[in-house]
C-alpha cells in the first residue's frame, strides 16, 4: 500500500486545525467587540451560509478523488461545470431564503445581510479543483496553500469588518472574503488550466454518487445547526451565543478530525479496497478514533467552563452539565468519523444518512422541550441522545466490514 508521506500526514491535519482554530478565533473577536446578542446573530449569518453548502454537498471534491477517471483533464473540466452550476443556482436559494430568514428570527440580521451571503456561494462555484486532484497522489500542498491563506485572509479581515459595521454585519463580510480568497489561491496552485464543461452524463453520474451524500449532507445541517437554531428560536440572541460557544469549542476535534479524514482515510481506504485489504484499515481507524473520542469527552468535561470564561468573558460561561452533556455529543461523532469515510470509499454512500436519521430524530423532543421554557440543558441532553443512536446505528452497517478480513468477501 503506498504511504503517506510525512509532510503529506501533517499537513492534513495542520490545515484543518487551523481553519477550526481561525473560526474559533473569529468567533473571540467578535464577542469581545459587537458583544453577545450580536455574536448570536453572527452566528446566524455563519448557520445560514453553511446549511445551503451542507444540503447541497454531491462530494464533488470527493468524486475526483474516489473516481478511478479523476485526474481526467475531460472529466476534471465536467466537474468544474458541476461545482459553477451548483454555485450559481445556491445563490439563487440564498437570495430566495433572504426575507424568510429576516421575518423568521426577527431583531437580527436583514434580508440585505443574508442576501450578502450569495456571494459566498458564486465564489465558492469558480474553485480550481486542482487543489483536491493533487490528493490523489497524497500531494496535500496545494489544498494546504489555499485554504490556509483563504483563513489568513478570514482572520485578516475581522478587524476592519468590525471597524466598518460595529455589529453582525461583520461576519458577512468575513466570509465572502474567505470564499473569494479561496477561489483565487485555488486557481493560483492549480498544476492544469481552468477548464469549464458542462456534460449531461456526467451530471447525471456526479448526482447518482452524491444523491445519497446529499440526503446526508442535509441531515448533517440538521444535526450540526439545527438545534441552534431551536435555540435563537426560542431562548434569543444571547443565548444562542453561550449555547453556540460552547458547542463550537466540543465540535472543534470533530471537525477538525473529520476535515484531516476525509484528506487522509479516504485515499487509503481507497487504495485498501483495491487491494482487498479494507477489514485492517477499517479497524485500525477506528480503534484510533475510539482512544480520541474519550480523551476528549474527559478533557472537556473539566476544562470547557474555564476555558469559555477567559477566552469570551464570565457572561458566555456555560453550565457544567451543558458542556458535559455536549462532550459526549461530539465525543460520538468523532467516532462517527472513520465510519462515514469507509462508506464513501465503498460506495456504500447511503450509510451516513441512514445513521444519521437518528440523530435528527432527537431535535423533535429538543424542540418540544425548548417551546415548553425547559432548560437549556435539555436541548443538549437530545442532541448526546441522537448522537450516540447514530453513531450505534453506524457501527452496525460498518460491522461486514469491520468484522472480515477482506472486502470482496463482503461484496460478495
Amino acid at each position: 500500500m503506498a504511504r503517506v508521506a510525512t509532510s503529506g500526514r501533517i499537513l492534513a491535519w495542520v490545515v484543518p486545525l487551523l481553519a477550526e482554530a481561525a473560526a474559533l478565533g473569529r468567533s473571540v473577536a467578535l464577542a469581545w467587540t459587537i458583544g453577545p446578542a450580536e455574536l448570536g446573530s453572527a452566528m446566524m449569518l455563519a448557520l445560514v451560509a453553511r446549511m445551503v453548502e451542507m444540503a447541497s454537498d454531491f462530494g464533488i471534491e470527493k468524486l475526483i478523488v474516489q473516481a478511478h477517471d479523476g485526474n481526467s483533464a475531460r472529466f476534471q473540466a465536467e466537474l468544474h461545470g458541476a461545482v459553477a452550476l451548483r454555485g450559481g443556482a445556491l445563490a439563487i436559494i440564498l437570495l430566495a431564503l433572504a426575507p424568510v430568514f429576516a421575518v423568521a428570527f426577527p431583531d437580527g440580521p436583514s434580508t440585505a445581510t443574508y442576501s450578502a451571503l450569495a456571494l459566498v456561494s458564486l465564489f465558492r462555484g469558480a474553485v480550481h479543483l486542482d487543489t483536491r486532484r493533487a490528493e490523489r497522489r497524497f500531494n496535500y500542498k496545494p489544498m494546504a496553500i489555499a485554504e490556509g491563506g483563504a483563513t489568513l485572509v478570514m482572520l485578516l479581515m475581522v478587524g476592519p469588518a468590525v471597524w466598518a459595521f460595529g455589529d453582525h454585519r461583520a461576519m458577512a463580510v468575513v466570509l465572502v472574503a474567505h470564499a473569494a480568497a479561496l477561489a483565487l489561491l485555488s486557481h493560483m496552485q492549480s498544476d492544469r488550466p481552468y477548464r469549464l464543461r458542462i456534460c449531461l452524463s456526467s451530471l447525471h453520474r456526479i448526482g447518482k454518487f452524491g444523491a445519497p451524500l446529499i440526503s446526508n449532507g442535509a441531515l448533517l445541517f440538521l444535526t450540526f445547526y439545527a438545534d441552534r437554531m431551536i435555540v435563537a428560536s426560542a431562548y434569543g440572541w444571547t443565548v444562542l451565543a453561550i449555547y453556540g460557544t460552547a458547542l463550537q469549542l466540543a465540535l472543534l476535534p470533530s471537525q477538525i478530525i473529520g476535515r484531516a479524514a476525509g484528506s487522509l482515510l479516504l485515499p487509503r481506504f481507497r487504495i485498501a479496497v483495491v487491494e482487498d485489504a479494507i477489514g485492517p484499515a477499517a479497524r485500525g481507524a477506528f480503534v484510533a478514533h475510539l482512544a480520541l473520542a474519550v480523551v476528549f469527552v474527559a478533557v472537556f468535561a473539566m476544562l470547557a467552563g474555564p476555558a469559555i470564561e477567559f477566552a469570551y468573558g464570565e457572561v458566555l460561561r456555560p453550565d457544567p452539565t451543558l458542556t458535559t452533556l455536549l462532550a459526549l455529543a461530539a465525543g460520538f461523532r468523532i467516532l462517527r468519523t472513520p465510519l462515514s469515510q469507509l462508506s464513501i470509499a465503498t460506495g456504500s454512500t447511503g450509510d451516513p444518512a441512514r445513521a444519521n436519521t437518528l440523530r435528527v430524530a432527537a431535535l423533535v423532543p429538543a424542540a418540544l422541550a425548548a417551546a415548553a421554557g425547559l432548560p437549556l440543558t435539555t436541548v443538549a441532553a437530545a442532541a448526546a441522545l441522537g448522537e450516540g443512536a447514530a453513531t450505534a446505528r453506524a457501527v452496525i452497517l460498518a460491522l461486514p466490514l469491520l468484522a472480515e478480513r477482506r472486502f470482496m468477501e463482503v461484496a460478495a
